[in-house]
């Protein structure tokens, strides 16, 4: 098998593309299940689905955690590669507490394609798969949105703190 090599650029484009399609999936089924389903009984069969779905997600990164031999701490929790490092634009956002991190996401694909639906409210609630995929990683971490660009913002601020919930993850 020959190995080809890609650029950098068509790297970021595959998973914008991979992105859309994923967000495109969420948006076919949220409308499938409107369809059948009062609003109601929808937004509790979707945030189940998503809770189950972020607590998939954040065991799977413990696992890859642990299987490195390492702590399962905040620090580390990048090292289980939970998103793709290309198609996001985000950068760190300077905390004063030393159990917390935080990053600016400047731009989501998903974010992008669900405004352009008109899907605000559904794609909020996809988000908060951030608060389901931290604490099935860890119970000492509790993940806050900030800032949500669903909710009108410019930008998401995406924060996670260690040590017990000092307030409701929103």
């Amino acid at each position: 098998m020959l190995e080809e090599k890609i650029t950098l650029e068509q790297a970021r484009d595959d998973v914008l593309i991979m992105a859309d399609r994923l967000a495109c999936l969420y948006y076919f089924m949220v409308e499938s299940i409107l369809e059948d389903v009062d609003e109601e009984i929808a937004e509790r069969i979707v945030r189940r689905a998503i809770q189950r779905y972020g607590l998939d997600c954040g065991e799977q990164v413990r696992k890859k955690v642990e299987t490195m031999g390492l702590p399962v701490t905040l620090k580390n929790y990048r090292l289980g590669k939970d998103l793709p490092s290309l198609g996001w634009e985000k950068e760190s956002v300077s905390l004063e507490d030393p159990n917390a991190v935080a990053s600016q996401v400047n731009f989501c694909p998903l974010a992008d394609r669900w405004k352009k639906l008109g899907f605000e409210k559904w794609g909020r609630i996809y988000c908060c798969i951030d608060q389901a995929k931290y604490r099935s990683y860890s119970d000492q971490l509790t993940c806050y949105h900030d800032k949500n660009q669903l909710d009108g913002d410019s930008y998401c601020v995406v924060r996670v703190v260690s040590g017990p919930p000092q307030e409701e993850g929103r």
